[in-house]
């Protein structure tokens, strides 16, 4: 388990949910802030994704999505080049949140070693079992 203050500072995305996952990542000792905490909800709705983006990376934060297309759209992409944001994103939208913390739980120390030592930008998918940097579509 990690301590307090030794990982990287999390931002989870609007599609990760602010109970299931945020809850289950604290119990395992991540620092996370999820978009309704930050932003509140009725506003969190309507942030713009290089708003966020922007502002998550200028924190120093690792954002957490289940959007892999923020690799491929090129606003987006180019957000990500810009701000050299460290994006970890779960490769599989169809799966619960459940499940999702349990890939991200599964490769929680890639996860964390990547956080940590791999400079930015980049975008880490996150698979059931392993973790692979996906190609950011910029420059």
């Amino acid at each position: 388990m990690p301590r307090a203050g030794l990982e990287p500072q999390s931002f989870l995305d609007r599609n990760l949910g602010s109970r299931i996952i945020p809850h289950g990542l604290r119990e395992a000792g991540w620092l996370v802030t999820t978009m309704d905490e930050r932003y509140g909800f009725e506003r969190s709705q309507a942030v713009a994704d290089v708003d966020w983006i922007r502002e998550s990376s200028q924190r120093g934060e690792c954002i957490i999505t289940k959007d892999t297309a923020i690799a491929r759209n090129p606003v987006e992409a180019r957000v990500v080049h810009m701000c050299t944001a460290r994006v970890i994103t779960v490769t599989n939208q169809r799966v619960s949140a459940a499940t999702v913390l349990g890939w991200l739980i599964t490769n929680q120390a890639a996860i964390m070693r990547w956080a940590g030592r791999t400079p930015p930008p980049f975008v880490l998918g996150v698979y059931e079992k392993r973790v692979q940097r996906l190609r950011l579509n910029y420059p």
